[in-house]
């Protein structure tokens, strides 16, 4: 499930801000990307949340929808934290 929010990386380098969120906010030593697919694992391992590069954004994939608050929470937080741009991106359609 996408996340409604995503993040515009600015001047900054889109892998390094990812890999700076996945450190910080999912305990991640270092992000890998998943074989077959354009996402990376930012969650050690876990594989309940991902991240995807499209350009100069950052946006993220679920797996649970019961965590979806708690996930875009802790994107808020370290968006906050940085200085970064949020977009808010409704990937529902209505």
């Amino acid at each position: 499930m996408k996340l409604d929010v995503e993040i515009i990386c600015g001047r900054a380098e889109p892998r390094y801000l990812l890999t700076s969120l996945a450190r910080t906010k999912f305990k991640a030593s270092e992000i890998h990307e998943i074989p077959g697919s354009d996402t990376f694992n930012i969650d050690d391992g876990v594989n309940d949340i991902r991240g995807k590069i499209v350009g100069n954004v950052l946006e993220f994939w679920i797996r649970y929808k019961r965590e979806e608050k708690r996930y875009e929470k802790a994107i808020l937080d370290f968006c906050r934290e940085n200085s970064l741009t949020l977009q808010f991106n409704p990937s529902k359609k209505s």
